[in-house]
């Protein structure tokens, strides 16, 4: 779970993406558990969603 965490940071440093596009690149085969790694890193304040886009990005 911590290693996913490192790997979607990673990946977003690049560049802001959708779920899906994260998940690929970051190797998360589910879909569930990358959405709720999303919410609890935004409630933390490292990533952002920007709802115009549907992209996540680094906060």
């Amino acid at each position: 779970m911590l290693n996913d965490r490192e790997n979607i940071l990673n990946v977003l440093r690049e560049k802001p993406l959708k779920v899906y596009e994260i998940m690929k690149r970051a190797n998360v085969v589910n879909e569930e558990v990358c959405q709720s790694l999303l919410l609890k890193m935004r409630g933390e304040g490292l990533v952002k969603f920007d709802i115009h886009n549907g992209r996540w990005l680094i906060g």
